[in-house]
């Protein structure tokens, strides 16, 4: 998938997401999505996998799925694409997250923002190992020519593949080979606590008594 003249993506709409894209689960779906437009386009770098047409329905030539949906035999018969969330961690900016150029405005609401570091692997499996192994430098040399307005679209403050894993022999079937693509990204959430009225506002005694 190919950026516009303006660096945003067919097909986003930034402004409706701006406030959940930064989620695990909606940068699953943006990865299935961006898979799915680079494989139903004519973007297929290399002559071998060409024939990999995505489509909508049974008739795909490869699947492009997340791991909740995928069953191992759904990959029997064609290559697949596996989206899969990895952990990821908070980092924090300052103490106790004040953020560090605005901690307090004007109206005494407080101004908090922390970093978060993910990943997703998307694994590429394919009926032999030369094919996954292209399908996996076929998902890594898009997404990483991709990665700058990927990152600008999403408002992610780093977008980047990190590893290409070793090949290995699909454990679910013995006859496709898998290579695992790991894509680690990180984002800034930011919040204001508006001070309407005392957050303690004591202990019940009572309350405490009949646990």
């Amino acid at each position: 998938m190919a950026p516009t003249e303006t660096g945003q993506y067919k097909g986003i709409e930034v402004s409706s997401l701006c406030s959940t894209l930064v989620r695990p689960i909606i940068l699953t779906g943006f990865f299935r999505d961006h898979l799915a437009r680079h494989f139903q386009n004519l973007n297929i770098e290399h002559p071998a996998l060409r024939h990999l047409v995505w489509k909508r329905d049974q008739t795909s030539n490869i699947l492009i799925e997340s791991v909740h949906r995928w069953r191992p035999q759904m990959t029997e018969q064609r290559p697949a694409v596996i989206i899969k969330r990895n952990s990821y961690s908070n980092q924090r900016r300052g103490i106790g997250d004040r953020h560090q150029l605005n901690p307090v405005d004007r109206r005494g609401d407080a101004h908090f923002a922390t970093y978060w570091l993910g990943s997703h692997t998307l694994f590429c499996i394919g009926g032999s190992g030369a094919q996954a192994e292209l399908l996996a430098s076929e998902v890594q040399r898009d997404l990483t020519e991709c990665g700058r307005p990927i990152q600008e679209s999403l408002g992610l403050m780093r977008f980047q593949v990190t590893e290409v894993g070793e090949i290995s022999e699909l454990e679910e079937s013995t006859e496709n080979f898998v290579v695992p693509v790991t894509v680690g990204y990180s984002y800034e959430q930011r919040w204001v606590q508006e001070i309407q009225a005392p957050w303690f506002g004591g202990v019940s005694l009572s309350m405490i008594l009949e646990m």
